[in-house]
C-alpha cells in the first residue's frame, strides 16, 4: 500500500516538474527571440559593436554601448514587430546556436576523416580542410533551423517588458538588464 502511494506520488511530482521545466524553457525561448529582435534593430540603427545578448527566464542582458532610454525604444519596437508577425526577427545569423552547430558539424566531419586510417596524414589534410569548410557553410542554415524549432519562440504570448536597468555604470552603459514577464491568465 505504501509502495503504491510512493509510486503515485513520485509520478505526480515528475509530471509537475516536467510542466515547470517546460514553462521555464518557453520563457527563455521567448526572451531569446526578443533579444535577437532587439540586437537586429540595434544593428539597423548603427549601434557600434560589440553587441550581444544572453537570455534568462526573467528577461535578457544586452551588451552594447547605448543610453538606456534608446535601448527601451528599440526593445519596444522589437516587441511590437514580433507581435505584428515579423517572426524572422527571432532568428539571428549571429546567434551562438549557429557557432555551436558549425563546431559540431565540423567536429563530426573531421572525426570521420581522421578515422580513415588507411590514408596518410598528408592525403587526409584536404579532406579535413573540406570538412571545416562544409561545417562553416552548413552552420547558418542548420543553426537557423535549430533556432526556429528549439532555441527561440517568436510567439510572445502577451510577454511584457517590465523594466530595463543598467548593469554597467555610465551614461552609455555597456550592459543592460531587460526584465520581462508573461501576465497570468485570468
Amino acid at each position: 500500500m505504501l509502495e503504491a502511494a510512493f509510486i503515485l506520488h513520485s509520478s505526480f511530482v515528475e509530471k509537475v516538474l516536467r510542466v515547470m521545466l517546460n514553462e521555464v524553457v518557453r520563457r527563455i525561448r521567448r526572451n531569446h527571440a526578443l533579444e535577437h529582435a532587439t540586437v537586429t534593430l540595434m544593428l539597423e540603427r548603427g549601434v557600434s559593436p560589440p553587441i550581444g545578448g544572453y537570455s534568462t527566464p526573467g528577461g535578457f542582458f544586452i551588451v552594447g554601448s547605448l543610453p538606456t532610454d534608446e535601448l527601451a525604444q528599440i526593445v519596444a519596437e522589437a516587441l511590437d514587430r514580433l507581435n505584428a508577425g515579423q517572426r524572422d526577427l527571432a532568428v539571428s545569423p549571429h546567434c551562438g546556436t549557429n557557432m555551436a552547430t558549425g563546431a559540431l558539424i565540423t567536429g563530426l566531419l573531421t572525426r570521420a576523416v581522421a578515422l580513415r586510417g588507411r590514408m596518410s596524414r598528408r592525403k587526409r589534410l584536404p579532406l579535413v580542410i573540406a570538412a571545416v569548410v562544409v561545417g562553416g557553410l552548413l552552420s547558418k542554415p542548420i543553426g537557423s533551423a535549430i533556432q526556429r524549432r528549439y532555441t527561440t519562440l517568436a510567439d510572445m504570448d502577451g510577454l511584457e517588458v517590465v523594466g530595463i536597468s543598467k548593469a554597467w555604470p555610465g551614461e552609455r552603459p555597456r550592459l543592460h538588464r531587460v526584465s520581462t514577464r508573461i501576465p497570468a491568465a485570468d
